[in-house]
């Protein structure tokens, strides 16, 4: 609306600037948490919409009980109503980002509300995969019509994130597959790391935040030929959408780290991990995200190694999963374990930031 507005009336070019937009996004998506917040944790203790705690789960967790949930809701209407403010609403990819955005956080939104007034299971998990199905058909449709790179050939294979020549094209079909599973699989790997005060929002922030490095890189003609990126035309707007969505989420962690006010809910993780695998893909670096996103990687994986090594040996391969509940009945502090996988999601985007300056010497 900004960007419209500064078009057609203004004269200030600068109002203009990704670089301006992205900065004012950033400081209002963290004033707008910061100021409703406080408020809007006591509206849903009024309303008891309160944390419940699984009793197989640590003994320490029980004095999370009770501590309202559907935080992400602040991080989604913050987001939202600032990128509508100062985002180019032409822009097709803000477009495909709002979208998608709302139905992912529909679906965790329906999940969380459930849980507190007709089911506590909340949302199945078949209807949770269709959802997320029925968004990566939209993604995948929106790339078979408009293209992202200029060329179908690239545009549906798998790309190499260190040397540009070597990608493996997987046709219309395949990627399709591939689509779907990136965003089932970050959707609910950051649902499943959503476990301890902070644990998930701030790997999401880094993440986000090289993701916006890269997305600045691949929008600018002169930078994604230097880097050997392949450069998608418009797609510089999307880093207003990050920047923003930062804001908010360092707004949320104001009241989320330990010992937190509020949780997000599958509201915020389902939905901020299926943002992670949105951007991604219309970024072509699917193969990146699993470095970018290793923290939720391995969080998904000690899960999956869990069941299944309970299912076919019978024995357990952690003490508990995810994987941050191993360290924390092993003895170490919450918030060592919070700390620690940050420092973690750190070093990864700090080694996929390297992987992409390697592209442009190799």
């Amino acid at each position: 609306m900004l960007y419209i507005l500064a078009e057609r009336f203004l004269t200030i070019e600068w109002m203009k600037s990704i670089y301006f937009r992205s900065f004012l996004g950033f400081i209002l998506g963290y004033m707008i948490v910061i100021i409703v917040g406080k408020r809007f944790i006591e509206f849903l203790k009024k309303k008891k919409f309160g944390e419940s705690i699984r009793e197989e789960g640590p003994i320490s967790h029980f004095s999370k009980k009770g501590t309202p949930t559907m935080g992400g809701v602040l991080i989604i209407f913050s987001t939202l109503f600032v990128v509508l403010l100062v985002a180019d609403l032409r822009n097709r990819f803000i477009l495909l980002l709002f979208l998608t955005t709302l139905l992912f956080s529909s679906i965790g939104f329906i999940d969380d509300f459930k849980k507190f007034t007709v089911n506590k299971k909340g949302l199945s998990g078949k209807k949770k995969l269709m959802g997320q199905l029925m968004i990566s058909v939209i993604l995948w449709g929106f790339i078979e019509r408009f293209g992202l790179t200029g060329n179908t050939t690239v545009d549906f294979s798998i790309i190499n994130p260190i040397l540009k020549s070597s990608y493996f094209y997987i046709g219309s079909v395949g990627f399709f597959v591939l689509v779907a599973l990136i965003l089932m699989g970050t959707s609910n790997a950051v649902n499943i790391t959503d476990g301890l005060d902070g644990l998930a929002i701030m790997p999401v922030i880094i993440a986000m935040t090289i993701l916006g490095i890269i997305t600045y890189f691949t929008g600018h003609i002169e930078l994604s030929t230097h880097l050997n990126l392949y450069y998608i035309v418009g797609i510089g707007e999307v880093v207003i959408f990050i920047s923003t969505l930062i804001g908010a989420g360092l707004g949320f962690l104001w009241y989320n780290f330990y010992p937190a006010q509020i949780f997000m809910g599958d509201t915020g993780s389902l939905t901020l991990g299926g943002i992670l695998g949105v951007i991604a893909v219309l970024l072509k670096q699917e193969i990146l995200l699993i470095v970018i996103g290793g923290v939720f990687v391995i969080e998904a994986l000690s899960v999956i190694l869990q069941v299944g090594s309970f299912k076919m040996r019978g024995k357990r391969v952690f003490r508990m999963a995810p994987i941050h509940h191993h360290f924390e009945l092993k003895g170490l502090p919450e918030t060592k374990v919070t700390m620690r996988f940050w420092i973690i999601a750190i070093f990864l985007g700090v080694i996929a930031l390297g992987m992409i300056r390697l592209r442009g010497i190799l």
